[in-house]
Formats: structure tokens, C-alpha cells, sequence
């Protein structure tokens, strides 16, 4: 069989050589197949293009994906509905800073004045202190026994500007009641100023929230002093922060009165809280009246000590003062109250005023609640602090310690 095949290629090599053709080369199978050389490069331009486009879209798959969705966005956003505006915001003005507070019937700032004292031979004359539109204390609802409230000249001393106006009838004997360490006891407080008005309240230095406290009750009618701690007898007791000491200078002192007169405003004056010790010490007590004359405010001595200088002091610097009479709550029950109550009355009578001073205590409260509202028919006049001063002031005949030196 082999034979033969090699005869049939020898039978064919002869039959080319006798046409004039070389020798056949292998060719590729679509060739021996009879496929033209021209379909056969169409053919693979065509199956390059296919692989090309394969590629190229293969690669390109990412990023048109991508311009795909950000064309989708687009379009969505052109045609979303547009979004409401937010609302508008006013802007509103800050407010006016407020003033430090101050008692709403404080005297129109004006600088300080250093004022001549009278001279010691010409008697007894209210000091004058002039300020520039003063303002007038909150009208208050007169008592049946008070003419209606007058405004003060503007050249009237502190103690006339800010005392209740009160009157009575020509004869009939004063009785005022001065209610100290008003503010300490924060309970007990309001009630004091809830009392039948005028009665005369005398704040502590110390206590908090004083000019609320003191402006509410001048509202109720009720005329207004300062409470001073003051050193006593009794070393043992507490007097509270800033009290006069006698042990203090003279710088120290000042600091400490200075401090207490500028605790609030619209009050009358001062007394004294303890001060059985300071107020029998000459040059502490001249110090407090120099500085209650440049000031124009009254004194009432509490007489915690029976060897008190203190108005004898006032009588030198022109001070219009005081002194207490009864004490009324030594003992505290409103049944004590009442017997000292009656004493006062009996003073009242026989001197033709009376000033009674007492605590905030329940038993006192209670039992002035009782006892003011029968003094009108027993022939008794209730008037503040002031007019009691007032009165003896003008009563009081000149005296020598008006002319005597001040120590040294």
C-alpha cells in the first residue's frame, strides 16, 4: 500500500513538472481548503475588529457606566421639584444693657461736695445738700392718720427726702415703731412689711437682696433705716462682717461704715445693732457722725449701754438724733410684748412721743398686728422714726455739747 502511495506522489510531481510548475508548498488549511487570499485577510481584519471591540468595551465598561449615572442624576435633578426655601430668620436686637439695680427711689447721681460745717455758735440747722432733680419715694396709700405725701425740696437733707410724710392733730402724744435686723430672717421678712404701715424698718447691713427687700417695703408705706453691727460689750458674740471695732484705725473704720451706708438707698439713717462697747468710744462715735452729717442722715441710739456718746457726738456734727425708750421683745412671747407695748404707751403719754424698738420675732409681729390698729382710738398718733426725731429736735433746747470741740 506504502508502494503505491509513493507511485501516485511521483505520478503527480511528473505531471506538474510537465506543466512548467515548481514544486507545491505546504499552504495553510483554508488555502488547501480553496479560500482566496483576499477573503482570507478580510476574514482576519474582520476577526480583529470583532476582538478590538471586544476590548475596547471591556475596558471602557467602568467609565460609561459611570457618565451613565451621573447623566441619570442630571436629568433628575432638572426635573425634581424644586425644594422650599428655608424660612426667614428675623434678627432681633439685642437688648439695652440693663442699669445696676438700684432703688427705685435713689436720688439722681451728682458728684460729691464738700460743704462747710456751720459754725459752732450758730445753733442747730438741718445740713443742706443739694441735688439735681432728685427723685421722689413710690406714692403710697396714706393711713387715715398721714396727709397725703408732699415731695421734698431739692435742698433737703436725705433723712427729710426719704421720711414718710405723717402728721397729728396738735396734743395727741407719737408712737413709732422701729423693727430691727430686718432681712436676716428671710421668712420672716415679708411679714414684717405686710405690718399695718408706718412703722420703721431697719435693715442689716449684712442681709442679701436689699434693694428688693427695702423698695417692696417702702411700697407698703413703711419708712426705711440701716441696721449697723457695732462692737459690744460681750466679746464672746458674733456681730457679723464689717462691724465697727474699736480695736480698727481710722482707714479700716471707714472702709467698714462706708460700706454698710452703701448697702441700698432711701433710708432715714442708722442705729445701732449691739454696740454697748463702740458707742461708748468718743473718737469711733465722731467718726460715724462726720460721715452721717455729710451724708444728711439721722441717728437713733439703741441705748444698749447707759454710758453711751453717742448723741453727744451727734449734738457736735449737727445730727438730727434719738434715743430708744422701750425695749419690746426682750422677751419674745406676744403676751411679754404686750405688757412692754403698754409701757410705751405710758412713756408716750408723758412725753409726748415714744419710740419702742423689737425684732422680727413671731411673738412681735403677732402681737403689733393686734396692737396698731387700736392706737387711733386710744388717742395715739403712729408716725415713722423721723417725725419722732423731728419733734424733739425742735424741742430740744441748745445745747452746750453743740459748741464743745470735737476730742482729739
Amino acid at each position: 500500500m506504502r508502494v503505491a502511495q509513493r507511485r501516485g506522489t511521483g505520478r503527480r510531481k511528473s505531471a506538474r513538472k510537465r506543466r512548467g510548475l515548481g514544486p507545491r508548498s505546504r499552504l495553510p488549511r483554508f488555502l488547501r481548503l480553496g479560500m482566496s487570499p483576499a477573503a482570507a485577510l478580510v476574514s482576519m481584519l474582520g476577526v480583529g475588529v470583532l476582538i478590538g471591540i471586544a476590548l475596547a468595551y471591556h475596558l471602557l465598561q467602568p467609565q460609561l457606566d459611570a457618565g451613565g449615572r451621573r447623566m441619570a442624576q442630571a436629568v433628575a435633578a432638572a426635573t425634581a421639584p424644586a425644594k422650599p426655601l428655608p424660612p426667614r430668620v428675623e434678627v432681633v436686637p439685642p437688648p439695652p444693657a440693663r442699669e445696676p439695680e438700684r432703688s427705685p427711689f435713689a436720688p439722681a447721681p451728682k458728684a460729691a461736695q464738700t460743704l462747710p460745717l456751720p459754725a459752732p455758735n450758730a445753733g442747730f440747722a438741718p445740713p443742706s445738700f443739694p441735688h439735681a432733680h432728685p427723685v421722689a419715694p413710690r406714692p403710697v396709700e396714706p393711713a387715715a392718720y398721714a396727709p397725703p405725701p408732699v415731695a421734698p425740696a431739692p435742698s433737703d437733707p436725705a433723712w427729710r427726702r426719704y421720711a414718710v410724710p405723717a402728721s397729728a392733730p396738735a396734743g395727741r402724744p407719737l408712737i413709732a415703731i422701729l423693727i430691727d435686723d430686718v432681712g436676716v430672717n428671710r421668712r420672716n421678712a415679708p411679714r414684717v412689711a405686710e405690718l399695718p404701715a408706718p412703722v420703721t424698718l431697719a435693715y442689716m447691713t449684712y442681709a442679701d437682696n436689699l434693694p428688693k427687700l427695702t423698695a417692696e417695703a417702702r411700697a407698703r408705706g413703711h419708712e426705711l433705716m440701716l441696721h449697723v453691727p457695732m462692737e459690744p460689750m460681750d466679746q464672746g458674740v458674733d456681730t457679723g462682717p464689717n462691724a465697727l471695732l474699736t480695736g480698727l484705725d481710722e482707714a479700716e473704720l471707714r472702709r467698714r461704715l462706708d460700706w454698710g451706708l452703701d448697702r441700698f438707698e432711701g433710708y432715714v439713717g442708722i442705729n445701732n445693732h449691739m454696740g454697748s462697747r463702740f458707742t461708748a468710744w468718743e473718737p469711733g462715735m465722731e467718726l460715724v457722725m462726720a460721715e452721717l452729717r455729710r451724708r444728711g442722715l439721722l441717728f437713733v441710739d439703741s441705748r444698749t449701754i447707759a454710758g453711751s456718746v453717742a448723741g453727744r457726738a451727734a449734738e457736735r456734727h449737727a445730727v438730727p438724733h434719738a434715743d430708744r425708750d422701750v425695749f419690746l421683745d426682750n422677751e419674745q412671747e406676744s403676751g411679754a410684748v404686750h405688757e412692754q407695748l403698754a409701757k410705751l404707751e405710758e412713756v408716750a403719754r408723758a412725753r409726748g412721743a415714744a419710740i419702742g424698738i423689737g425684732h422680727p420675732h413671731d411673738g412681735t409681729i403677732a402681737a403689733l398686728a393686734e396692737w396698731l390698729p387700736t392706737l387711733e382710738a386710744k388717742g395715739f398718733s403712729v408716725v415713722p422714726v423721723s417725725a419722732v426725731v423731728e419733734r424733739r429736735m425742735q424741742a430740744r433746747p441748745r445745747s452746750a455739747a453743740v459748741a464743745a470741740p470735737p476730742p482729739s
